[in-house]
């Protein structure tokens, strides 16, 4: 059984991958009914905003496994790859679009403008807005990374498509490849994000230590008035849970107070989804 937090995730990731579904195919048809590339990108990149939703569908299944023999920490480490996932699309989103703006900026096309489709466009950058609300309400709930990047990445896009908009009404009255101008901010966005949320997720999946945590099991550990020294907290993440290390000096003397002492630490450190290893130096 999903617990409730594995299912709002999931739901939130399930709604996601919908409506950005329906927003490729929307933006996919005035792109080409107006031969406009900002738009046609703007819906390559709903596309892959889709496709990111799917993989962290199948992520949030297996990270809602439970802790196993094999797998004792269970597959946490899951949703840290699907940030970096995450971040790897919004970034070869990006080189992709700059390519294609740069080709139409320099062998500029025509471009048919339609007011009626100007309406619809805007109202796919309202929708964005309206998701990434609910992203950002969804990600304070499951505290999860990356349904917020989501979120961030949602809010960009509104943006983006405010961007595209402009571009595609101006282009009605210029002489000049707007089309391929607005590409290249709606690219330079995307990289800038990507490269940000990229180094971001490469440090969290390698294990960046959070000191601030750290420092507060050392001082858990030091209250104990049998712990003489407490060296080289760490602690390694894998998902929600949180594996603490740290090596100890004790006092205690006989093996019944080194057990008593371990159980003691533990009980005063440990909770849901958080463990405690200790290596005990006399």
């Amino acid at each position: 059984m999903k617990d409730l937090n594995s299912k709002n995730k999931i739901t939130a990731a399930v709604i996601g991958a919908s409506v950005n579904l329906i927003l490729f195919f929307v933006k996919l048809y005035i792109g080409l009914s107006t031969n406009s590339v900002a738009i046609y990108a703007d819906a390559l990149n709903s596309m892959a905003d889709s496709a990111v939703c799917i993989i962290a569908v199948i992520g949030f299944c297996l990270i809602s496994e439970k802790p196993s023999e094999k797998y004792p920490f269970g597959f946490g480490k899951a949703e840290e790859l699907l940030d970096l996932i995450v971040s790897v699309v919004i970034l070869v989103t990006g080189g992709v679009f700059a390519f294609v703006s740069l080709e139409r900026l320099f062998y500029p096309v025509p471009v048919w403008y339609s007011e009626l489709y100007a309406v619809i466009v805007a109202a796919t950058a309202a929708v964005k807005l309206a998701l990434a609300l609910y992203f950002r309400s969804a990600a304070k709930k499951s505290q999860a990374g990356i349904i917020k990047g989501l979120g961030t990445d949602s809010l960009l896009d509104f943006f983006i498509t405010l961007c595209t908009l402009v571009s595609f009404t101006l282009s009605a009255k210029a002489d000049f490849s707007v089309d391929g101008f607005a590409g290249i901010i709606i690219s330079v966005l995307l990289l800038i994000e990507g490269i940000k949320m990229t180094v971001s997720a490469v440090k969290t999946l390698i294990g960046k230590n959070n000191s601030d945590e750290c420092e507060k099991i050392k001082a858990a550990v030091e209250s104990d008035n049998a712990v003489e020294a407490v060296h080289g907290v760490s602690c390694i993440t894998f998902g929600e849970a949180r594996v603490y290390t740290a090596e100890i000096g004790i006092s205690c003397s006989s093996a019944k107070e080194v057990s008593d002492l371990v159980e003691r630490l533990e009980s005063a450190v440990e909770r849901e989804n958080v463990k405690l290893y200790l290596k005990i130096r006399r």
